[in-house]
């Protein structure tokens, strides 16, 4: 199972994600550091396991302002044995052109796309792209094509479950065995609702290929000791 740690960056913080809710959001509260900085939280998630891959929600590129582009950047130097998944809110061909020479995986999130043309259009940009198929309160949020058609999806793929984000809840592994069932070869990422190992192990049970995690990691709900 292939566990990433998501970060969510907004004005220059790593703030504590909550059920989607982004304008309620806040600076971080966590068991691993008392900073907010980016290169201080990854620095202190790679103490807790030598993770090879995060995620990187940039809540103000999403929202419609200017992305942390430069201070991603520098944080790829600082740790360049990482690879990097960056949801910066891509909208169009011209919101992606800037981070391609970048080096990150770039995420295609469903909220953001406005019509599968523009989807299809931007995985012509780069072999690297990520769909990530986004769920809200009320359900998927992107062009309905995008969620029935897996021929469109990419490998992986994650399941977004904004509101089980940060809600201590549990990941939603019952649309993952569904999603499975009908594409056993379907690459799929489990985001939102992760406690504990426990969750993990369910999610992998009901195949998934990896999981992104933030407040299990945050609340010391799983440590160094669970990765042994």
């Amino acid at each position: 199972m292939h566990i990433i740690p998501v970060i969510d960056l907004m004005h220059g913080q790593v703030v504590q994600a909550v059920q989607g809710q982004r304008q309620h959001y806040r600076p971080i509260q966590s068991q691993l550091t008392d900073s907010h900085a980016l290169l201080d939280v990854v620095a202190a998630i790679l103490q807790v396991y030598a993770f090879d891959c995060l995620y990187i929600a940039d809540l103000n590129a999403i929202t419609g302002h200017a992305s942390h582009l430069n201070l991603i950047k520098q944080a790829m130097v600082s740790f360049p044995a990482l690879q990097w998944w960056v949801d910066a809110g891509f909208r169009n061909d011209k919101d992606l052109q800037p981070w391609l020479d970048s080096g990150i995986r770039p995420i295609i999130a469903s909220e953001s796309m406005p019509d599968l043309e523009t989807y299809q259009s931007m995985r012509k940009m780069t072999t690297q792209a990520v769909l990530s198929l986004d769920f809200f309160q009320d359900g998927f949020h992107g062009p309905t094509d995008l969620q029935e058609h897996a021929t469109l999806w990419t490998q992986p793929t994650i399941l977004m479950s904004l509101p089980k984000v940060g809600a201590n809840q549990g990941p939603d592994i019952e649309k993952m065995a569904r999603i499975k069932r009908k594409l056993p070869y379907q690459q799929l990422y489990a985001a939102g609702g992760v406690r504990q190992m426990a969750d993990i192990h369910a999610l992998e049970q009901a195949g998934a290929t990896g999981v992104l995690l933030a407040s299990a990691l945050h609340q010391k709900k799983i440590t160094a000791a669970d990765f042994a």
